[in-house]
């Protein structure tokens, strides 16, 4: 299959492959094989032993947060949360009083 697509992908297509015992004939006959389909990179690939697992030497686990409990993550309301208007005349009223033209932000023009 990867030889099948050497032919469509830039720099040829190659394969990576995992042999569980190798022998020397193993991998000669694994190395020929595929480089007769087509594959040109086949040494850069040919593994004897299983690939590491990234994650045990690249993550430094002393940098990972402690897990969030339920009872910390909702946030209490500060008192400008808790002085929410009643009616819609109040909320314009406090839009209005918020609205400047040194506004920055430009939430009066729209």
């Amino acid at each position: 299959m990867a030889a099948d697509r050497g032919a469509f992908i830039d720099q040829s297509q190659s394969l990576n492959i995992h042999i569980a015992e190798p022998t020397m004939n193993k991998l000669s006959s694994m190395h020929f094989y595929a480089w007769k389909k087509g594959l040109k990179t086949g040494m850069y690939y040919l593994r004897t032993r299983p690939a590491a697992d990234p994650i045990k030497f690249t993550v430094d686990k002393s940098r990972i947060p402690a897990p969030i409990k339920a009872d910390d993550a909702v946030e209490k309301p500060t008192a400008a949360q808790e002085e929410t208007p009643k009616t819609e005349e109040q909320n314009l009223a406090r839009r209005m009083k918020q609205c400047n033209m040194t506004d920055e932000n430009g939430a009066c023009l729209m």
